[in-house]
């Protein structure tokens, strides 16, 4: 049996069939051959975990694993521990990627002797298609402190590599250093939380703009949803970042950006959560868990650092009413907000 070049994991909960299906069809027509595409099933309880056994019995190189449902982290994990390819990838069970994926990254990361290859996405909604901008150039590898320039780049919201996907992994680095994800965290910022330990001890990292990568905005997503739970575990998640950069060797300049990046998940969670058309309690209710939510001590601590100037004038604008507790402006910037994603469809 050929050496598998590239492992595929792709985590899958509670997936709609044609979404699923195109998720795996993008997997099975790479035109690298010698691959291999580890499905998760994680406590599906729809028909997701039969479509998964339905593609391993076409092509013996899908390998099914069903498993009681532990969350993201865990399912990736779990994936990873099965692998057997020579790099890893992730793909999220709503997204696709180009048929070309798997050989042209995997051609990079070998050319330039790499621990990680990013490579370029595409973010898309039901009315838009939003390529993500990046601040390198095509090609560029990145070597020695470059690379904890990388790390920085995490913790930016526009720098766009802080997920677990859009990364081909060489598995014999994420082995060396025991990199897997932090299954504790299920569900937040877990790829930003991995991405700075991944980039803590990466010593060659390859950058292409081409976009293989097409991330689906899903609004039925836990993420694109207010879910009160959700935003507390993305707190938890924050709280352990900052738990690894205090062990970073780049923790000075780690620290410098921390604040501004979970003030964007403050602002998000007003704009997209509490505030957000989809959030159909009364105002006064909103008004009083989002009171609360501000009330943590790592939200209390980063509105009382934030520096204004530092923010786009809008984030800067909704910060500056959240910290005089003038809420009801959020109100109408959520609806607006709420159209970019959804369109004009009803609220």
């Amino acid at each position: 049996m050929a050496e598998v070049k590239v492992s595929i994991i792709v985590p899958v909960y509670n997936i709609s069939e044609n979404i699923l299906r195109q998720c795996i069809e993008s997997t099975i027509t790479q035109t690298l051959k010698e691959i291999e595409i580890i499905l998760v099933d994680d406590g599906s309880t729809n028909n997701s975990g039969l479509i998964c056994d339905e593609y391993a019995k076409k092509d013996n190189r899908v390998k099914v694993i069903h498993k009681r449902n532990g969350g993201l982290s865990a399912a990736r994990n779990t994936g990873y521990e099965k692998a057997t390819g020579r790099w890893i990838t992730f793909l999220d069970s709503d997204d696709w990627i180009e048929p070309k994926t798997c050989e042209e990254t995997y051609k990079l990361g070998l050319e330039n002797s790499a621990d990680v290859v990013i490579f370029g996405t595409i973010q898309e909604f039901e009315h838009l298609k939003k390529p993500f901008k990046y601040k390198y150039e095509n090609g560029k590898v990145f070597v020695g402190n470059e690379c904890r320039e990388l790390q920085c780049e995490i913790l930016d919201f526009t720098g766009n590599i802080a997920t677990a996907w859009g990364k081909l992994f060489k598995r014999s680095f994420l082995e060396k250093y025991n990199l897997k994800h932090n299954s504790e965290l299920r569900q937040g910022s877990e790829g930003i939380e991995f991405n700075i330990r991944v980039f803590e001890k990466v010593k060659r990292a390859v950058f292409t703009d081409k976009i293989y990568y097409h991330y689906i905005f899903n609004p039925n997503s836990i993420s694109a949803k207010h879910n009160e739970k959700n935003h507390y575990f993305v707190i938890r998640c924050f709280e352990e970042i900052r738990k690894q950069i205090k062990l970073s060797r780049n923790r000075n300049a780690l620290e410098k950006l921390f604040f501004k990046r979970f003030s964007y998940v403050i602002v998000a969670t007003a704009i997209s959560g509490y505030f957000s058309p989809a959030n159909t309690e009364p105002y006064s209710e909103k008004k009083k868990k989002y009171l609360q939510y501000i009330r943590e001590p790592l939200v209390k601590e980063t509105l009382k650092k934030i520096s204004l100037n530092e923010c786009d004038l809008q984030r800067g604008i909704i910060l500056t009413l959240i910290k005089a507790h003038c809420f009801f402006p959020l109100i109408f910037i959520a609806k607006i907000r709420y159209k970019q994603k959804h369109g004009d469809s009803n609220e």
